[in-house]
């Protein structure tokens, strides 16, 4: 028999998608609309802190051992920053690392972001998060924290390097859920490791309480540069993109991260709008030394930075940088430019291009549709 309930969500679905992207097209022409005329963009949504690149564990996986620093900004310089971020009208503000707790002043400056009235939030292996830190966390307005968990237990420990790894993570996220912290994540980064372990891992963060799982593919930095054994195969992505759609219809929210921006034929079948990158239009990252690129995964190198905060003013670098992003220059060139799907991923996130794997339909072995 015809379901017609069930037929009737699938193209309700597809109309919010059509709409949420008509939106977002709109947003993006403003917005370079207004630039071009003023001078001025509007403010990014949110700012990425890359605080530090300590850490206590060693993950196989790990994008931040990129490069190292002999110095990072001090408590008043990132507290400058956040000064001027709320000036401009930023509106959240989330650390990420290397391990944040490592910094003793982070609950200090994301306390201080949020007297200026950011959101604020990070991201954490959950190690050190024990009960006073998760009252702490609590006590400093702290809105939103992701929790790295990357499978059962013997999965999750070899991944960290640590056989105590998986206790905590799953400690901390059941401590920040008991404080009532507002939004509290687990993140996943899938690889041959724990590709074969997903169901038992969203069996595990349903028993913790956890509603909301963030689930990634490895990015092609750090360590992972050289770890191809790493990778999913085709066979493998197809196969976690049908979990992920299979699993959305539970209770907790699944989300995709940003390295995927377009999912091809998942795309709407998963995805209730787009999730464009989202670099020098709503947002962008303040590195560990002050420069100021894209996102954290971003190489810290020279053609990626887009100006140092201690140097200028953020709303100047905001204002004058972020040039190739804005522009859609991935697509204006090369075997993105005629693509048919150019206009829904915009050639894909940049920094997996780092290892040619930017093309959704490069990755799942199919042949991408052209103009």
């Amino acid at each position: 028999m015809f379901d017609f309930f069930n037929a009737f969500n699938f193209d309700a679905i597809h109309i919010g998608y059509d709409f949420a992207k008509f939106r977002s097209d709109l947003f993006y022409d403003d917005f370079n609309s207004k630039l071009k005329t003023t001078g001025r963009a509007y403010p990014p949504y949110y700012v990425l802190w890359d605080c530090t690149r300590k850490c206590n564990l060693h993950c196989v996986h790990c994008g931040a051992a990129k490069e190292k620093y002999a110095k990072e900004l001090a408590t008043n310089e990132v507290k400058r920053v956040v000064d001027e971020l709320a000036a401009m009208g930023v509106r959240f503000f989330a650390a990420t690392g290397g391990e944040p707790l490592l910094r003793s002043d982070l609950l200090d400056v994301l306390a201080y972001a949020a007297q200026k009235g950011l959101a604020t939030g990070f991201a954490t292996n959950g190690f050190f998060l024990g009960e006073a830190k998760a009252r702490e966390i609590k006590e400093a307005g702290v809105s939103s924290i992701q929790v790295s968990l990357d499978g059962p237990p013997e999965v999750h420990n070899k991944i960290r390097g640590n056989p105590d790894s998986f206790k905590n993570a799953v400690r901390a996220l059941k401590l920040l859920i008991a404080e009532e912290i507002p939004i509290v994540t687990a993140a996943t980064t899938v690889t041959k490791a724990n590709y074969g372990h997903l169901g038992e891992l969203r069996e595990t963060l349903c028993a913790a309480g956890v509603r909301n799982w963030r689930i990634c593919l490895l990015m092609p930095i750090g360590r992972a540069a050289v770890a191809d054994d790493l990778q999913l195969d085709s066979r493998q992505l197809f196969g976690l993109l049908e979990f992920v759609e299979k699993s959305k219809r539970g209770r907790m929210k699944i989300t995709l991260g940003e390295n995927t921006p377009f999912l091809g034929r998942f795309e709407k079948r998963i995805r209730s709008e787009p999730n464009v990158c989202p670099v020098g239009f709503t947002a962008c990252c303040l590195g560990v030394d002050g420069n100021v690129r894209g996102c954290p995964e971003m190489p810290d190198r020279t053609e990626n930075r887009e100006g140092n905060a201690l140097e200028q003013s953020f709303a100047d670098i905001w204002n004058n940088g972020f040039k190739k992003y804005r522009q859609r220059a991935a697509v204006k060139y090369g075997e993105c430019s005629r693509c048919d799907s150019k206009n829904y991923c915009y050639g894909g996130c940049w920094v997996m291009r780092e290892a040619n794997a930017q093309c959704i339909y490069r990755l799942l072995g199919e042949t991408a549709p052209l103009a």
